[in-house]
Order: C-alpha cells, then structure tokens, then sequence
C-alpha cells in the first residue's frame, strides 16, 4: 500500500524541489528519515550546511514516514516506511535506511555516479570532492566495529561468508552502481541480525551498521578507511563533516549539548572555553541556521 496522499506521476513520489545556484553535479548526497520531529529539524540543519560549503552535488532525503512529507530545501523520495517490520513487526528504525536507499535506486538514476550516504545527524564543515569508481568505496572506520573482537567476530560467523568484513560507518562514498547492488543484501542481513535473538542482543542498534559491512565484504567491496567525519566530542574539526551521534554523558560537570536534549529551532546558549572544538564548530552552524529560520518566521 502506498503512503497515503503519495505523489503519482512525479518518478514514483521522487519531488523535486531546485536547489538554486547550485554547483554543477558531481556527489549525490542521501540520508534517510522517518518523518519524526527529530529527523525534520536535523535534515534542515544538514540541508543549510550543504548549502552553505556549497557541496557539489544534489541532496536527497529519503522519507520513510507515514505522512505527506515537509518542505525541504533539497530533494525528497518518498519511500515505503519499513519499521515496523512489514513481516515480523520488529520496530527498528534503521530498516529504513537500506530498504528506502533499494527502493530509491530501483526507481531513480541520479545523475551523479558517486552517491555520499549520511545519516540526519550529520552537518557539512567543508565540502566533500573526492568521488569514487565502481568496485572501490571508501568510508569512516568505527572502532566499535571491530570484525576481530567481540561482539563482531560472533556476529561475522553467524551472518558473513567473507573472511575479512570491514568496519566501516557513515560517512559512505560510493558508487551508484554498488549501492544499488548492496542494498538488497544490506537489508537481508539487518533482518537475519535483528531475526536471531542472540545476534540482535550482541549488535544492539548497530545491527545496520553491521548488515553494511557484511553485505560489502560479500560483494567483494573493499573500502579505502578515509577521515571523513568526527563526532561533537572530538577536539579537532579537520573532517569535513561532523557526526553528532555522540552523547556525551560522561559525569562530568561542565556545559554539554547533545541532540536529544535539543528544542528543535532555537538558538543555543555559547559553549565557554574548553569546550570541544567539533561542538564549537556545530553549536555555530546550528545557531547560525536557528537564527535564520527566526527571521523566517518573523516575515
């Protein structure tokens, strides 16, 4: 069943909304939400950093909700919501991704050989140029996603037939081809992970971090480990893209900031000194954007 109000006769629900003065396309850039509050107000704020380092390339979301999807400063693909899970019912969000990335790729040929896949929670410090060919992705290695150690090297045993998976994590630079390749299988071994219960305990939320890396390996995708990004707690900001997945609940009593804690729109008080140089960097870009989208509302 279709999304109810879905949009027919627009590429199967794929709308287009001009982004202007944009560069001539080179990256693809694509992450996946699920219409909640939370992922509207990140996608506007990952929007406002794409456009502000001018980041060649379009920006697609990919919209997994049940509703009629928002305005947004990008493109939009109006996917088919997989969590729940339409057989088992199992209510993890992150099928979104890969089952909405599948059905994205079986209906639309972006004109940009080399797709940058990111999650809502990620802003652009500097543009990403560097594109990949077929056959040779490049990614983020996480180091909670060791192959090598436990709980990785149970979870490739039971679900990887390669030897050698990778652990690798958003930022993903790849090519259009290959993901429209992996997608499937990304999807297939989320489910196996998330439909066994004691690989669904040993994975935790990460089971679609690790259905990727198991996927790849399979496909024989071999990733270049690049710095793409870094997370809010860092004190470094030389990635171009900061990944605010981070909570930094570690005890300590001094000023912090995390998206779960965050008033969507609204300014937030300046870190003092000390503070992270990657959460100085976001904390100025989303004030910078909160302060626009006042104004916005002021007219």
């Amino acid at each position: 069943m279709l999304p109810p109000g879905r949009i027919d006769g627009d590429g199967g629900g794929h709308i287009h909304v001009p982004v202007r003065g944009a560069t001539p396309p080179s990256i693809q850039t694509v992450f996946s939400v699920d219409g909640s509050r939370s992922h509207r107000w990140q996608a506007e704020l990952l929007a406002h950093s794409h456009r502000k380092v001018r980041q060649p390339g379009s920006l697609t979301r990919l919209w997994s909700g049940p509703e009629r999807p928002t305005a947004f400063a990008g493109e939009t693909f109006w996917a088919e919501p997989y969590a729940p899970h339409p057989v088992s019912g199992d209510d993890y969000a992150p099928y979104n991704k890969p089952a909405a990335i599948q059905e994205w790729l079986g209906g639309v040929c972006p004109p940009e050989e080399t797709v940058l896949v990111v999650d809502p929670d990620c802003v652009f410090l500097t543009p990403v140029v560097d594109t990949v060919e077929r056959g040779r992705p490049a990614a983020q290695l996480y180091s909670y996603l060791d192959p090598a150690d436990d709980p990785g090297a149970e979870l490739a045993a039971r679900h990887c037939r390669h030897p050698s998976p990778q652990g690798v994590g958003v930022p993903y630079l790849i090519h259009r081809d290959d993901l429209a390749a992996l997608a499937p299988l990304w999807l297939a071994k989320t489910e196996a992970i998330r439909g066994d219960r004691r690989s669904r305990e040993l994975a935790g939320w990460v089971a679609e971090m690790w259905g990727y890396a198991f996927a790849a390996a399979e496909l024989g995708l071999v990733h270049e480990a690049r710095e793409l990004c870094v997370v809010q707690t860092e004190d470094q900001t030389e990635a171009p893209i900061i990944h605010y997945c981070q909570n930094p609940d570690d005890g300590a009593d001094r000023w912090r900031w995390d998206k779960w804690g965050y008033r969507p729109w609204e300014p937030v008080p300046p870190p003092p000194d000390g503070t992270p140089r990657a959460l100085v960097a976001l904390v100025g870009l989303l004030n910078e954007w909160a302060t626009t989208q006042a104004r916005c509302l002021e007219r």
